[in-house]
This record gives structure tokens, sequence and C-alpha cells, in this order.
């Protein structure tokens, strides 16, 4: 007898899939933003779930596959929520939007430090991001490079030897045609200033020193824009 709906959407066992699957990912992230990546296994996830391990390999063929599953899902999250705070800018000046995707950035990474972990460092080096994560966190990557566009565009820096793989990297992420060498390198350096600081903030590098990270990491994004922009750090106005 056919599932079909009629109406050219789901049938009702796709739906009960899709749930399933859906409940599985939770259940996962929860047993990884308690324990970590270790914790993570197809038969911990069916004991919380009260299922067998071969039945849940009917949704996913290996640990690998669930792990994948849960990059994307993470990488998604983090892309939108940078977007989120490009869009919640859109009527400041590009500084202000970068300092908002930035905090952005850093406020997901403290919130879920685990599954921050997992995208960037407690998978195997031989690991591959999915394309779809990829794409995903993109979406945080495209409006922060359109707004340094806005500040690198009153830079006259001559090309570097990275100006043909910074192109590149800028199709792969869907920046416009007219996107300058200059702003796809700020947007790299940006990102690599964010992450090693958030990185060694979750890592509690800086507690014994009494720093406030998130007022470190403000300035160190201002210094990248003023060099950017033409402007030294002592003339931030």
């Amino acid at each position: 007898m056919s599932m079909s709906t009629g109406t050219g959407g789901p049938t009702r066992r796709e739906r009960l899939r899709r749930q399933t699957i859906d409940e599985i990912k939770q259940r996962a992230f929860e047993l990884l933003d308690t324990g970590g990546t270790n914790d993570v296994s197809i038969a911990s996830v069916g004991k919380a779930m009260g299922m067998s391990p071969p039945a849940l390999y009917r949704y996913f063929p290996s640990r690998e596959a669930l792990l994948e599953a849960l990059v994307v899902d993470a990488y998604t999250d983090l892309g939108s929520t940078v977007a989120a705070a490009a869009r919640g800018g859109a009527g400041q000046d590009a500084r202000s939007r970068v300092a908002l995707m930035v905090q952005a950035w850093r406020r997901w990474a403290l919130a879920l430090p685990r599954r921050y972990a997992m995208l960037f460092s407690d998978r195997s080096p031989a690991a591959q991001d999915p394309p779809e994560g990829v794409a995903a966190v993109n979406q945080g990557m495209l409006p922060l490079v359109i707004a340094l566009q806005e500040i690198a565009s009153h830079s006259s820096a001559d090309g570097t030897p990275l100006d043909e793989a910074l192109l590149r990297w800028g199709q792969a992420i869907g920046a416009p045609a007219d996107v300058t060498p200059a702003a796809l390198r700020l947007g790299v350096l940006c990102w690599s200033r964010v992450h090693g600081l958030v990185s060694l903030e979750i890592a509690g590098a800086f507690d014994s020193m009494g720093m406030d990270a998130g007022l470190l990491l403000a300035e160190e994004i201002e210094a990248v824009v003023d060099t950017a922009g033409g402007r030294s750090s002592n003339g931030r106005g």
C-alpha cells in the first residue's frame, strides 16, 4: 500500500524517519555537550534513546557518519548566528557590523565549547569538513567579507602572492565578483584572530591573567581593521 500523502509532501514513513534522525542527533548533542566527542558513539546514543545499536545503524551507518551530521548542524547554527548578527547591524557602519559578527562568533563558542572543539580540534586530523557544513558556516563569513570590503576599499595595498588563492576562496564562499583580495585577506585575518583568542579563552588561558577576553578580542579586531583602513590604532576616534 502506498504511503504517499497525495500532495507531493513526505510520506508518514519519511516523516517518522526524519523525526527519529532528529532525536538521534539531539541525544548525540547532549552527550557531546556533556563529555565531548569521545562520549558520542552509536552505543551511547542508542542507550540514551532506548534503542539497540543495530537499530541506529539503519539511520547512521557509522559513528563517523553521525559525527559528520553533528558537524553540519553545528556549522549551520554558528553560521546563521553570525549572519543574524550582521542583519541586526544592517543600519550601522562596516566597522560596527564587523564587531557585532565577531562577538556573535565568540558568544556561540563560549556557550557551546564542546561543539566548537568538535568543529576545530577534537576530530581526527584526517576528517574532512562536509561540503554542506562548509557552505553553512560561510553564510556567516560572507557578510563579514562584505563589511570588510567597505573598509578595504579605502586601502591602496599592493598585490601579494596570496591574491590568487584568496580570490579562489572568495568564489567558493559566494563573495561578490568585485571583492578585492585585500578584503578577503582581512576576512582570513579576522577569523584567525577570533578563532585563536576564543580557543585560548575556552582553554582558560586568560583566567590567571585577570584579563577581559572580550575586550582583548575587540581590540585585536580593531587593530586589523585599522590597518586595512589606513589608520593607526592611536588614531581611533
